[in-house]
């Protein structure tokens, strides 16, 4: 059975298990949390019917004493203060509970108790007029009728009460008057809350509440942080006025539970119910819902349902499972033995192929930085631009291990697009030639000349695309096509369209889906003596994918191909490139030749490396730098050194006979007779494999540096690795600007060669002969430039005047013919000083 088959069949048999259980389990609690809330709402039905009694009581009890003393003022026997407070005193029964009398006809709200203070055992007198009770409470004699107050702290003795009350009148012994008053009978709220102790045992955290119909609170549940439930409610939950409203009108006017937030954005249940004999009191109880979240008990039937099913699966498994590893291992054995052969090749490659590019990069290096002849400096540059392209090539096919785990990354730099063309011809020019072919370039000369992308990437590409050409190409042309368009949709950016059209062999449709494929060659039988190891043009369409865009081919077979993608650019300048050739040699003298960064005379380094060239090419990297640099062409000379001498940087070279990089590290880091035991060691390797930083690392290497040796990274090594106080920083000269004078009478052309000329040139204008001739008698000029058909200047060497119709030319025939005129002279005066 194919191993698809077994996945799906698994899948649907641990996805139905899975339905199954997680059905109940959704059924199971969502019944359990319905039960448990119904529950909670019956608690609380009972708990307001216990307080609800108990209140009653309270009032009754009230009731009785201010029956007895309205009974005697009705049969003429009116009590006094002194009376009334006594007889309480005998009436009541529990020593917790007092009785307060006030007066309230005269608004002091100041009476007697039947308690003394607790800080003066002799003052039983009592005030409540800075109490804020009796606002809004309208008392009624009626029997059954609660006339209650919030809880408040009792004035006699700091405890928090609540107050029963009930209106009476009794005698002023003093003025011998009927007087209105309050009977007040004070009981403490921990009575009340002794009444709820039974639903601790049922549910430990829930607290009860006891509300007005505004939300003030008679009784306070310490969870609930504000004075107002209602403001509490609102502070934690947010939602709209609307929303708001009738969550308050639901809990005046319905019995039910509701899921709140507390203070700690914590879920709670509330339920709510109106108190029974009290008008607009209400009783809340509060809980965090997860503890209305019941255990569920395990269904054994489901339990041996999923055992079952799992032990099936399991077995079944097992079955086809052992079957597959006894494959598998065979196959693992000899992927093993493949990989290792392929990292063993892919690491002598690497070694073998980067240690002459390092000498043939690093010499040509040399004669850019030393020469001053423009040809020679062209050939060279030609020779950099060949070995770096070559060196990228080599890079990414000896590196498998980048592009079979797509690690490959594009990195956008600014770029000059007439070097880029010149590197791409100078790769393909060649090939081209020795099969005789006719190699025509068509670029568009309105592509701006700077542009920001992945050089090397979009190089690559299109060398792989030529490349195959010219491969399948006998006879006949290549064609290599480029221009470039504004972005609409993006004023920033163009979109560059490349074409290579061919006069070859061309592509059967059915090979088509061949082409893209690594290591498929079309047509191989036919093609055999065709080199190449058919990863070009794979390469190039996975870099074209991670760069956004994709290759287009439109082939017949027997009559050619044509390969074309379109490319997005950011503009970095908008210049046109103009024609190729000038816009190439412009680049050359534009670009910056060599200078040393720093100097560090008092700096002492060690190279080894068992190749004599390589180490040439080290030292003349470094000559302007003026560092002390000791050689050794062994592992065993640079351990004599390392034992004698001190070194602020060591570059060891890991490929060497007899005793290689990793074994000498090794030996120096046991070696204790050494002022080198700090010293930085840093590898010197041909091999760019992947996961070779980790090898050197792990074997004691402070930093590794890849051949071809790049003179900018190499310095930077040495600038992090060398102690501040040894490195003296270089600063560079001004560059001196040749000055230019221009004569022309057309003052919109001036300013236009102006602005050309200026970023380069040090530039004056005059609008004749006169003012020109004027402006020499007290100023110097290298170069005239001057229209023809002016007068002949009294002024000036004429060596120095370029006298033409500068009008008709083009800016990059007035930028090429200034650069030749100043190439020249300074080619005369090095043959002068020579």
């Amino acid at each position: 059975m194919k191993k698809r088959y077994i996945v799906i069949i698994n899948i649907l048999i641990v996805g139905l298990i899975l339905f199954i259980i997680v059905k109940y389990a959704n059924d199971r609690a969502v019944e359990s949390n319905q039960s448990s809330i119904a529950s909670f709402e019956k608690m609380t039905t009972t708990t307001e019917q216990i307080v609800a009694n108990y209140l009653e009581d309270e009032q009754y009890l009230c009731d009785i004493w201010a029956n007895y003393i309205n009974g005697s003022a009705e049969a003429g026997t009116p009590m006094t203060v002194d009376e009334a407070i006594s007889y309480i005193r005998k009436a009541k029964i529990s020593p917790e509970i007092s009785g307060h009398l006030i007066y309230i006809d005269d608004g002091s709200m100041a009476g007697i108790s039947t308690n003394a203070r607790s800080t003066d055992p002799s003052d039983y007198s009592v005030n409540y007029s800075h109490i804020n009770i009796f606002e809004n409470l309208e008392i009624s004699n009626v029997d059954g009728a609660v006339n209650l107050t919030r809880a408040y702290t009792n004035p006699l003795n700091g405890v928090q009460s609540i107050a029963f009350l009930n209106n009476i009148k009794v005698l002023d012994s003093e003025t011998e008057e009927m007087r209105d008053a309050l009977i007040i009978r004070v009981v403490p709220v921990s009575r009340l809350e002794q009444k709820l102790v039974f639903l601790k045992g049922e549910y430990e955290n829930v607290e009860i509440s006891l509300i007005d119909w505004d939300g003030d609170y008679m009784i306070h549940g310490k969870s609930l942080k504000n004075s107002n439930f209602f403001e509490y409610f609102k502070s934690y939950n947010p939602m709209s006025a609307q929303e708001y409203n009738q969550v308050v009108e639901t809990i005046r006017t319905d019995i039910g539970s509701m899921h709140i937030h507390n203070s700690k954005d914590e879920d709670c249940v509330i339920a709510y119910t109106p108190l029974s004999g009290l008008d607009s009191w209400f009783l809340v109880a509060y809980i965090p819902a997860y503890e209305l979240t019941l255990n569920r008990s395990i269904d054994w039937l489901i339990l041996g349902i999923v055992v079952a099913g799992l032990l099936i699966l399991l077995h079944f498994n097992l079955m086809i499972l052992l079957n597959f590893n006894r494959k598998l291992t065979v196959a693992a054995e000899a992927a093993n033995q493949a990989n290792e052969a392929k990292s063993y090749f892919l690491s002598t490659m690497s070694h073998d192929i980067r240690t002459p590019m390092n000498a043939i990069i690093g010499m040509n290096e040399m004669i850019l930085r030393d020469s001053h002849d423009d040809e020679i400096l062209m050939y060279s540059e030609n020779i950099r631009a060949a070995g770096n392209t070559l060196l990228g090539i080599i890079n990414d096919i000896l590196d498998f291990s980048k592009i079979e785990a797509g690690k490959m990354e594009i990195i956008n730099v600014d770029y000059n697009c007439a070097s880029l063309l010149n590197d791409i011809v100078n790769m393909v020019q060649r090939k081209a030639d020795e099969k005789n072919l006719i190699f025509k370039l068509d670029v568009d000369p309105n592509i701006p000349r700077c542009l920001h992308g992945d050089e090397i990437r979009i190089k690559q590409v299109i060398t792989n695309i030529l490349s195959n050409a010219v491969k399948y190409t006998k006879e006949g042309d290549v064609t290599f096509s480029i221009n470039s368009t504004k972005c609409e949709d993006n004023p920033d950016y163009v979109m560059l369209h490349v074409s290579v059209e061919d006069t070859g062999i061309g592509i059967k449709k059915e090979d088509l889906d061949k082409l893209f494929a690594a290591f498929e060659r079309i047509d191989e039988k036919k093609n055999r003596n065709i080199e190449g190891t058919g990863l070009g043009m794979a390469i190039a369409k996975s870099f074209l994918d991670m760069m956004g865009s994709s290759i287009q081919v439109e082939s017949e077979y027997g009559r050619g191909s044509v390969f074309s993608f379109d490319l997005k650019q950011k503009v970095v300048k908008w210049e046109p490139l103009g024609e190729f050739d000038s816009a190439y040699k412009s680049f050359l003298k534009e670009r910056e030749q060599y200078k040393v960064r720093f100097v560090a005379p008092d700096a002492r380094i060690l190279v080894v490396d068992d190749n004599e060239i390589n180490l040439k090419v080290f030292v003349n990297l470094l000559r302007e730098t003026k560092i002390q640099i000791d050689t050794a062409e062994s592992g065993d000379a640079c351990l004599t050194l390392f034992k004698r001498n001190f070194y602020d940087v060591i570059f060891l070279d890991h490929m060497m006979p007899d005793k290689d990089g990793i074994e000498t590290i090794k030996e120096m880091k046991e070696c204790t007779d050494t002022p080198n035991a700090k010293t930085p060691v840093i590898c010197l390797t041909a091999n760019a494999v992947s996961g070779m930083r980790e090898m050197y690392i792990n074997a004691g290497f402070d930093d590794y540096l890849t051949k071809p040796i790049d003179t900018s990274r190499l310095e930077n090594m040495l600038c992090t690795y060398i102690s501040s106080d040894l490195i003296k920083q270089v600063d560079r000269e001004p560059e001196q600007k040749h000055k230019i004078l221009l004569v022309d009478e057309d003052i919109q052309f001036l300013r236009r060669l102006m602005e050309l000329l200026s970023n380069k040139y040090e530039v004056a204008v005059s609008k004749s002969t006169a003012q020109a001739t004027a402006y020499l008698k007290s100023h110097e000029a290298e170069l005239i430039i001057m229209d023809d058909k002016l007068d002949n200047l009294a002024e000036g060497e004429p060596d120095k005047i370029i006298r033409d119709n500068f009008k008709e030319k083009s800016e990059n025939e007035i930028t090429s013919l200034i650069e030749d005129f100043f190439a020249k002279v300074a080619d005369k005066e090095r043959r002068e000083h020579e």
